[in-house]
């Protein structure tokens, strides 16, 4: 009775939870043995007493021949079968003794068994309402993940819509302000300011951001400098194109623009061909740095060749910052040098990057084409001049984009456009192609890895423009600034003068603040009017065909437009000089 009241405590314990599983099965397995000994113990003592019981029979016995040789024959043969008798009943009651045993055993057996198959059971109720709580905190996790997708899916349809609706806002005050314009150069008002208004209105709608700093002596030397010109207007039409993105992954790092504090401007990881193109200003109180941080991932080790870079020297004059990044980056005879990054190890993608010194107030750009042969963490980082970037970089925080969120990884780093049909300058006379617009020459969209937003490159800064243009017949080709003020070079090859770089414009600093130009109708047609400053090119023969390699400088002002014109055009500068 008392093993049947262990055992229900020990049943009770288990189902109530009083104790845990794994308890009550302890005590079950203690119990048990607990029993098993008291079992053997029994069996000993039974099997001592039968013991004494068949030595004290076998004296009784041998008492009883004893005394039998003294009685009769007949006595004799009676107590012969009063011994057997007793023996068979000795043995009727060792066998009934076993079976008792047995029984006690087997019933032991069962309760053991049944003990085990309780605790069994409860274990697996347990792990099953485990299970089963699992289950459902999946579930809620994957109900909240769907959540998150639907809001995120939500807020970039209605980022699309603000872009979308953003756009055709510009494209009203596009409109707008080209018939201000048309009006404005039709009139030919003999006040030059009115002209200076318009072209200030279209420069609004160009700018990718707004400039806050007069040029200081270099721009005051460049306005009073000639300025080239068509003697007369011309009828011009726009040439049609055919684009092809290629090369490899471009990271742009413009956001935020005005850096208030130390830390990661843009970061992403890249394998193969790349170019970072970069550009900030140090809007604080104190000198920073400004490096890209590269880092094997992946345990692999990495080789990296840098084959094409420009640093420009930080400067407060952001057009010197813009031309010079181009000027560096389309100089001829660039050295290829190889760097190898062990796993999760860092090196600076440039070493000079450490040594240069970012003062409150200046802006500083780059421009680095290369190439790794594994994945490579990307990282522009903002840094204290006494800190070492490669410690730094694990620590630093990612910047949060400003508003206009210029900053994003693009895969086609390099823009391939083709004239449709080769220019023919008896025939076609005045025309042009008109890059960076946004409209013909599209916006390069990709995405922020910082956040996973989407990424639009406002202007294709970093993006190497090649345009190849076929010709057939002595052709003048001339660049003009459609958007504002612009300072920059470009890179042009034929088969007669080889390779050489030009600079844009070559007779003064920049150009461009006081232009503007007719919008186009509808049927690609606008006109080269007298006011429009431009940069000659040069006159390229009627070989296969010309190409320019051309990249959005930074500072300047977008769109451009390539003039192709027959080679004795006439122009002049603004003291009636014939050039």
């Amino acid at each position: 009775m008392r093993r049947k009241k262990i055992a229900a405590v020990l049943a009770a314990m288990a189902l109530f939870g009083t104790a845990p599983v794994v308890s009550a099965r302890h005590m079950a397995e203690d119990y048990v043995e607990r029993v098993q000994r008291e079992r053997q113990e029994r069996i000993r003592e039974e099997t001592q007493k039968r013991r004494l019981q068949e030595q004290a029979e076998t004296r009784r016995r041998a008492e009883e021949a004893r005394r039998a040789t003294e009685e009769d024959v007949g006595d004799e043969y009676d107590e012969e079968l009063d011994e057997e008798e007793a023996q068979a009943e000795e043995r009727a009651a060792a066998e009934e003794a076993r079976r008792e045993a047995a029984a006690r055993e087997e019933k032991a057996r069962r309760q053991e068994e049944e003990l085990r198959k309780e605790a069994e059971r409860r274990q697996e109720e347990r792990r099953q309402m485990e299970e089963a709580e699992s289950r459902r905190a999946e579930k809620e996790a994957e109900k909240e993940r769907k959540r998150q997708e639907a809001e995120e899916k939500e807020r970039r349809k209605a980022e699309k819509k603000e872009q979308e609706r953003e756009r055709k806002a510009a494209k009203e005050k596009e409109k707008a302000e080209r018939q201000a314009a048309k009006e404005a150069v039709e009139s030919k008002a003999e006040d030059s300011k009115g002209a200076t208004d318009t072209g200030e209105r279209i420069l609004e709608y160009y700018l990718r951001r707004a400039r806050e700093r007069a040029q200081g002596s270099a721009s005051a030397a460049s306005a009073a400098e000639t300025r080239l010109h068509v003697a007369k207007e011309h009828p011009m039409k726009r040439l049609e194109t055919e684009s092809v993105d290629t090369g490899g992954t471009l990271l742009f790092s413009d956001s935020p623009e005005y850096v208030k504090e130390p830390g990661i401007l843009y970061t992403d990881v890249v394998k193969g061909d790349a170019r970072v193109f970069y550009y900030h200003l140090n809007d604080t109180k104190k000198s920073y740095k400004v490096a890209v941080v590269l880092e094997s991932v992946g345990g692999q080790y990495a080789v990296v060749r840098v084959t094409r870079r420009a640093i420009a020297a930080p400067n407060d004059d952001y057009f010197k910052v813009g031309k010079g990044l181009q000027e560096a980056y389309f100089a001829d005879g660039q050295p290829t040098d190889k760097m190898y990054i062990g796993p999760d190890d860092r090196r600076l993608l440039l070493e000079s990057m450490d040594k240069t010194i970012l003062k409150p107030g200046e802006l500083v750009s780059g421009m680095v084409d290369f190439s790794s042969s594994a994945p490579v963490r990307v990282s522009v980082l903002f840094y204290p001049t006494g800190k070492d970037p490669l410690k730094y970089v694990s620590e630093a925080e990612i910047l949060p984009a400003d508003e206009h969120r210029m900053r994003g990884t693009f895969v086609g780093m390099d823009r391939i456009l083709r004239l449709k049909h080769s220019y023919r300058p008896d025939d076609d006379g005045v025309a042009c192609v008109v890059l960076a617009d946004g409209n013909r020459d599209a916006y390069r969209e990709g995405v922020d890895a910082t956040d996973g937003s989407l990424a639009t490159n406002y202007g294709n800064y970093g993006v190497l423009y090649r345009l190849e243009i076929p010709i057939r017949g002595k052709t003048r080709v001339l660049m003009s600034p459609m958007g504002g003020v612009y300072a920059g070079m470009m890179r042009a090859e034929s088969e007669k003068d080889g390779a050489r770089s030009l600079f844009v414009p070559h007779r003064s600093f920049f150009f461009g603040e006081n232009t503007a130009h007719p919008p186009f109708t509808k049927d690609g047609e606008t006109t080269l009017l007298p006011t429009a400053d431009l940069a000659d090119l040069g006159v390229f023969a009627a070989k296969p065909r010309t190409v320019f390699e051309f990249s959005p400088p930074g500072a300047s002002n977008l769109p451009i437009m390539m003039i192709l014109a027959p080679e004795d055009i006439e122009l002049t500068g603004e003291q009636g000089k014939t050039s």
